[in-house]
């Protein structure tokens, strides 16, 4: 698939790797429905795109689910036809196992597992109907094991992954393409809040490049940087008492 002349949607498009990708698929002459909850950096960016496509932007917080199903009755009613979903928005947050924010853990679960759900729920019968398109859900290495201090936000990403891979079992003899993006350590303003190591930081316009590249060359999983996604691999398989006393102390704030 070349990622030329589609439409593309794009959750989470204000900032971070979603607003990379409505820049770097915007040069690739793709029209683009970008959604998050900040309005004005919605319209500055459109506004800052070519505009040799109709760009459209849509506000919406992904986690409440009544607004995410008005926004895809608009788009459908407009008569967009997507060729991609890309479910990018996301959220952290802090984790103290003696003092649970259950209103934070929520949030992040709604935000980045439920924020996806909801898209799919109301996009994908039109994809099905037409038979075609693609579902890139945006996870994390996290995903692939417990971190610490990170309770709510890896186990959402870890939900989500696995929420992807179900769902490309269930389309598997259908057009519908499923894509798990899992990214390390990316350049933005959820990590510019974190206050310990981030090894193999990458700056946000080469993930973006990666992603691209992956999905276009079909690949089911995109994953990067690729020495910090083999270790992620590789601790899946460490017994679970050797991995909890590595990964204990690896975070301090």
């Amino acid at each position: 698939m070349k990622l030329e002349g589609k439409t593309v949607l794009i959750t989470g498009a204000s900032s971070g790797i979603g607003r990379e990708l409505a820049v770097q698929l915007a040069a690739k002459n793709n029209r683009l429905l970008l959604i998050a909850r900040r309005e004005d950096r919605l319209r500055k960016l459109v506004q800052s795109l070519p505009d040799n496509q109709d760009h459209r932007f849509y506000v919406c917080d992904v986690s409440v689910r009544e607004q995410v199903e008005s926004v895809c009755r608009q788009i459908t009613g407009e008569g967009k036809v997507i060729d991609v979903l890309f479910l990018n928005a996301g959220m952290s947050g802090k984790f103290m196992a003696d003092d649970i924010d259950m209103d934070k853990f929520r949030q992040i679960f709604e935000v980045n597992f439920f924020g996806a759900v909801y898209f799919v729920k109301y996009l994908l019968t039109e994809m099905l109907r037409r038979n075609t398109g693609t579902i890139a859900v945006v996870s994390s290495l996290a995903g692939y094991r417990g971190m610490p201090k990170s309770a709510p936000y890896a186990a959402s990403k870890a939900a989500l992954s696995n929420f992807i891979e179900s769902l490309r079992i269930d389309l598997w003899k259908t057009g519908i393409k499923c894509v798990l993006i899992s990214p390390g350590f990316v350049v933005s303003e959820m990590t510019a809040k974190n206050r310990f190591t981030m090894p193999f930081m990458m700056a946000t316009d080469k993930a973006v490049r990666r992603i691209i590249r992956g999905l276009e060359k079909g690949q089911p999983e995109i994953y990067f940087p690729l020495r910090i996604s083999i270790l992620s691999k590789i601790s899946r398989f460490l017994p679970y008492n050797l991995y909890a006393r590595v990964m204990q102390n690896r975070r301090k704030d």
